[in-house]
């Protein structure tokens, strides 16, 4: 066997990374023909499919609007940006490699039983009466007369009461995770090209819904034009602790079911002044609720929206919103703490930490590029769709079929939602990911949704939201897709066990605005003009398909996954990259399984985001955009120069305050809660952080999830 080995050996530098297919044009493309419910494991193949006009004017790619609506504050120690070579050369994206030539637990959620105060016993009106008098004779004078005291005045009845929290019965929690677009960045935008886009387990939007009392008690009370009197209405409430901000909103619709008049039936008014706007809320509400009162009927709507109350207060549907620590950047909160930026303390914070102010109040926002907007809409989304019973998510019956009937509508709504809240149609690969956990995912038309939107937008203007029951209909046609017009796939695909995710909240450097609008604007006057500029788009084509291809076809080969579990944590965690290119001992007799084998893939997955990176940084300098900044780069080589750790990169669009790793996990560190490698790549972050003041590098606590890790039940409390 051995004399095989040192044969590939002798041919390792002159064919790394080939894998014999040539520039691999064709079978690395991935087939958009799936149906966006159709969870396939494998992925075909097909030919190279060329725009002829680029995007659209709309789209956009990597502006993660945020449910605070703050401008988000630069960090402390901002560092300047460096200028770059146009067109780097794959050496200077990874100095280190030579010899390459070629590229928290959620479970379903139990009702919370509310109970009443007993009543107190009835008071005893008896009394005793005063013992009858009398005379011997001769003759007995007539009795004297009974003296009763008189009964005790009734009590009064009793004063109005509020409803207690306790009396409002069950408590509905939905979360919806983070993401990390692996790969795919800006090409994800343009159909059938794939994004590789891994859920973030411990990194989750929740949203709970219940009854409460309003928050304010002017319930009658809104701003613009009064309440339509014929109709039914009911206060509503957005509690979002962590921005300390609550908004209040009254719920008026017409119990009248005919779906075609063009008059509006739904209206969304905020009912306290001043009123601080949130696109992201209110327009998955608007959407939200029209869809529910279309589609369940006006009278069931309204049941759902009425409960009985005994002591017969007045109630409001009362929403939270809180998002786990590795949405936000936690660094100043783990200094004031005097603690090090690791992980474990990062873990350890109490959990949904309030955003930090300035001297003015003014809230501090920084974010770490999770996709916090995406799984905010999301959450809410499937929250209000549980809550009326329109979408099962947490009992999967008949094979999962009812499950996954869900999680499409709550998917379809929540991507028109987003769209509407950004003013564009974008790819949707984070809603996506918030809906289905670790995918790859080609985008829908945006035929599909523009004009609907375009109508929606239209009637609406002022500070109400509504919805006439045209749009009502419409909308109820486009979530329930009954002729399956969305075009969109989703692939399940997971790191395989051996493998783990580990992403970094960089704080240096600043962001160009409007980085996707450059790229695009670069792209359609650009790319035709010369071999360079179309050879960045033709190879990003190619790589991220066969990132996506390994993935989801050769890395779920048992002989890998054997070897992987085998010998990862002893053998392969404790070399480096250049180190798995040679030669190594094994505890496998055999070549297909053997640590080199395992070594030898995990090498061709390694060089293909190097080769993505290499041309996104050159895409990037073409168009005066840092895809990849020269701090990143640094960062992201340096990091790949440690021992188990396969790539590192920018996820998603790029910039300067994010970065990825995969690694093949090391043997057990603190009680199980890390490994050696992971627990080294966070030394290596500490020290660059101590030596550069203007840059500082917190690991977040997430891993990466994995199938069906998307939207579900949370047991998370009110």
């Amino acid at each position: 066997m051995w004399g095989q080995i040192s044969k590939i050996a002798d041919r390792l530098d002159a064919n790394f990374g080939d894998d014999g297919s040539g520039r691999d044009d064709q079978s690395s493309q991935i087939s958009a023909s799936a149906e966006p419910s159709e969870r396939s494991d494998t992925i075909p193949s097909h030919g190279e499919v060329e725009d002829d006009d680029g995007w659209g004017e709309d789209d956009d790619f990597g502006e993660d609007f945020d449910f605070d609506e703050e401008e988000e504050e630069p960090c402390s120690d901002v560092g300047g940006k460096t200028s770059e070579t146009e067109n780097p050369s794959l050496s200077e994206i990874e100095p280190a490699v030579s010899g390459a030539s070629t590229p928290a637990t959620e479970t379903a959620y139990q009702p919370k039983q509310t109970t009443k105060l007993e009543q107190q016993d009835d008071m005893d009106e008896s009394a005793p009466t005063e013992p009858q008098k009398t005379h011997v004779p001769p003759p007995p004078p007539p009795p004297l007369p009974l003296k009763i005291p008189p009964p005790p005045p009734p009590p009064p009845p009793p004063l109005p009461q509020t409803p207690d929290a306790s009396d409002m019965g069950t408590i509905i929690t939905v979360s919806a995770p983070g993401k990390a677009l692996v790969a795919g960045g800006y090409l994800v935008l343009e159909q059938p090209n794939p994004g590789l886009v891994l859920a973030a387990s411990g990194c989750r939007f929740h949203t709970s819904i219940t009854f409460r009392p309003p928050h304010t008690s002017q319930v009658s009370t809104v701003i613009g034009a009064s309440i339509n009197a014929a109709w039914s209405s009911i206060p509503l409430d957005i509690y979002s602790p962590q921005f300390d901000k609550v908004f209040s909103y009254y719920l008026s619709y017409s119990m009248n079911g005919d779906q075609n008049v063009p008059e509006s039936v739904l209206e969304l008014q905020p009912r306290k002044a001043p009123h601080e706007p949130n696109k992201f809320v209110e327009r998955s509400l608007l959407l939200s609720l029209g869809y529910l009162r279309q589609s369940l009927g006006p009278k069931a709507f309204h049941e759902r929206l009425h409960p009985m109350n005994s002591n017969g207060g007045r109630v409001a549907l009362a929403i939270k919103l809180r998002a786990d620590n590795d949405f936000y950047s936690q660094i100043a909160a783990l200094k004031d703490r005097g603690l090090d930026l690791t992980p474990s303390n990062l873990a350890a914070l109490e959990p949904f930490l309030p955003c930090p102010k300035d001297a003015t109040g003014k809230l501090v926002v920084n974010k770490t590029g999770m996709g916090s907007s995406a799984a905010l809409v999301t959450s809410l989304v499937g929250a209000l769709l549980t809550f009326f019973g329109a979408i099962s998510i947490s009992e999967p019956t008949d094979d999962g079929v009812k499950q996954q009937e869900g999680l499409r509508l709550a998917h379809n709504l929540a991507q028109i939602s987003h769209c509407y809240a950004q003013g564009k149609v974008g790819s949707g690969f984070d809603v996506s990911a918030a809906v289905y956990g670790s995918h790859v995912y080609t985008r829908f038309s945006k035929t599909i949704i523009h004009p609907f939107l375009e109508s929606l937008s239209s009637a609406n203007e002022g500070e109400a939201l509504q919805l006439t029951g045209t749009l009502s209909r419409d909308l109820v046609r486009l979530v329930d897709d009954s002729d399956r017009a969305w075009d969109c796939t989703v692939h399940p695909v997971a790191l395989p066990p051996g493998l783990e995710l580990l992403m970094a909240d960089v704080c240096g450097g600043s962001e160009s605005p409007s980085m996707a609008r450059k790229i695009l604007d670069w792209k359609r006057s650009k790319r035709r003009t010369g071999f360079m500029d179309d050879y960045y788009w033709k190879d990003l084509k190619r790589v991220n398909a066969k990132i996506a291809r390994l993935l989801t076809t050769t890395f779920k080969e048992q002989t890998f996954l054997d070897g992987l579990e085998r010998d990862g944590p002893v053998i392969l965690s404790t070399r480096t990259a250049e180190q798995w290119k040679k030669p190594m001992p094994s505890s496998w007799h055999e070549f297909e399984g053997s640590s080199w084998d395992v070594a030898l893939k995990l090498l061709d997955l390694r060089m293909s985001i190097l080769e993505a990176r290499q041309n996104l940084k050159g895409m990037g300098n073409a168009a005066s955009v840092p895809v990849e900044p020269a701090e990143q780069s640094l960062l992201a080589n340096e990091t790949m120069k440690l021992p188990g750790v396969v790539a590192a990169g920018v996820p998603g669009a790029g910039g300067y305050d994010a970065l990825f790793v995969v690694y093949v996990e090391g043997p057990k560190t603190n009680d199980g809660s890390s490994d050696h490698v992971r627990d080294s790549i966070c030394s290596l972050w500490k020290r660059i952080s101590e030596e550069n003041s203007a840059t500082t590098v917190c690991p977040l606590s997430v891993r990466a999830s994995g199938i069906d890790s998307g939207l579900r039940a949370s047991d998370v409390e009110w």
